[in-house]
């Protein structure tokens, strides 16, 4: 039976992790920030927080990823820590929901910036996006990893010549850093609600875990890339945010429109500020890219521990990609694209998402207690261990804790559509054979 091809590179994995966190959401989120926190110095403080959170989950992530150097991302490393059960219900959500979810909000999102107004037409147009680079990625791994460099590459570039171009026009002000509101909620809650759209804008930070059993050189390549990705984003996000302020204060009502088309007016004209729309546009084919390439991984991981499917977890005998997966999350987005669901679910599913990632990371305290290793060699070691750790899941209870009191509704319905994934769990393991023998917990 054939097996994925290890294939990536850092390069190729670091570009995945940028891609995957640059979509939409840093085009678009100024104004949601600035409804909670309507302070300059406060936003940046808050995009920092983001960058170090995603930051101290890469590298717990990084270490996971070296012990476990499989296809699949966290449904892995839950597995291996918590059991199938947690494992499933995390990979259930992201495979099944969220990340179809994404891509099909990000097709529709591409044709908006890309100025498509008829509706019909965005549709057919965002279904052909999600085919299209589908079967690039059924093409192989490096296929798939080919276009997302290049659109990674050209998006970059992009970005950094509008963020130089923006500040030496002249046009904006350095006194609306100066400008400071006061926030309509104590800090304590004001910090954590806004930390919901900028943890959204920074997901993906663990896209390289999703196709770990394609590196080479995983101890090595995991660990760079997920750090140099991260840190990368982390770096461009708050030259965005400081243009975006610089452009107007944070009390604008322009900033509850497209920020980067507004700002971009400011500084360049109208015929330019349009034109911007295009940048936006490239940004969301590259996520989109990248989600398209990472998410079929989880089912193929669950499929091949008897848990989905088994042909979820065939291999393409000439082209090394897990096919038939790529083929479902095709099917899948685009029956979210047309129905315009999606809008909901990514608001259902935040926490949740937030949730696991939280439980991934304390699974690697209790992986570590019991020296748990599915690989002969030294793995990497998180560095700041245990406080970054500790950081992290004690910041994401936090924002958890402060999402569910101030928004319940959107939190049970997440729980709800995680909760869906109860009976297709007790279902999967006593219908779908595997495909092959996971290892067991606690087996070195």
């Amino acid at each position: 039976m054939a097996e994925l091809k290890k294939a990536l590179g850092t390069f190729s994995c670091t570009m995945l992790v940028a891609g995957n966190m640059i979509g939409i959401g840093i085009f678009i989120t100024a104004g949601r920030i600035s409804n909670v926190l309507p302070n300059p110095q406060m936003i940046l403080l808050a995009w920092v927080i983001g960058g170090i959170l995603s930051l101290a989950g890469a590298l717990a992530y990084a270490e996971l990823g070296t012990r476990f150097p499989r296809a699949g991302g966290h449904y892995i490393y839950l597995r291996e820590s918590f059991g199938p059960f947690w494992g499933f219900l995390s990979g259930f959500s992201a495979s099944l929901v969220t990340l179809p979810g994404a891509a099909a909000f990000l097709a529709i999102g591409f044709t908006k910036y890309a100025g498509i107004a008829d509706p019909i037409t965005a549709k057919i147009v965002a279904v052909g996006l999600i085919f299209s680079i589908s079967l690039i990625n059924v093409l192989g791994v490096q296929w798939g990893a080919g276009l997302q460099d290049s659109f990674m590459v050209l998006k970059l570039l992009l970005i950094f010549i509008l963020i130089l171009a923006g500040f030496f026009s002249g046009q904006g002000s350095f006194h609306h850093f100066a400008i400071s509101n006061e926030a309509p909620n104590s800090l304590w809650v004001a910090i954590p609600l806004a930390m919901v759209p900028i943890l959204y804008t920074y997901s993906g930070w663990d896209a390289t875990s999703y196709v770990a059993g394609e590196v080479k050189n995983p101890r090595i390549t995991i660990p760079h890339s997920l750090f140099r990705g991260t840190l990368l984003v982390t770096i461009v996000y708050l030259l965005l945010a400081s243009l975006y302020i610089y452009a107007l204060p944070v009390d604008s009502p322009e900033n509850k429109t497209k920020i980067v088309t507004v700002a971009s007016k400011i500084f360049f004209g109208e015929t330019i500020g349009n034109a911007i729309g295009g940048l936006v546009a490239l940004s969301i084919l590259g996520c989109l890219s990248a989600t398209i390439l990472t998410s079929p991984r989880i089912q193929y991981a669950m499929a091949r521990d008897g848990l989905f499917p088994a042909s979820m977890g065939e291999v393409h005998s000439i082209f090394f990609s897990p096919s038939k997966a790529i083929y479902l999350q095709a099917i899948l987005a685009s029956f979210l694209a047309i129905t315009g669901t999606f809008d909901q679910l990514l608001d259902y599913v935040t926490v949740p998402a937030i949730f696991f990632q939280m439980m991934t990371v304390v699974g690697l305290f209790k992986i570590r207690a019991r020296n748990h290793s599915d690989q002969g060699t030294e793995t990497y070691r998180t560095v700041g261990y245990p406080y970054l750790p500790l950081l992290f899941t004690g910041s994401m209870f936090w924002i958890i804790l402060n999402t569910i009191l101030k928004h319940p509704k959107d939190s049970l319905w997440g729980l709800l559509i995680v909760s869906l994934g109860i009976p297709f769990y007790f279902f999967g393991k006593r219908f779908f054979p595997q495909n092959s023998t996971p290892i067991q917990i606690g087996e070195k």
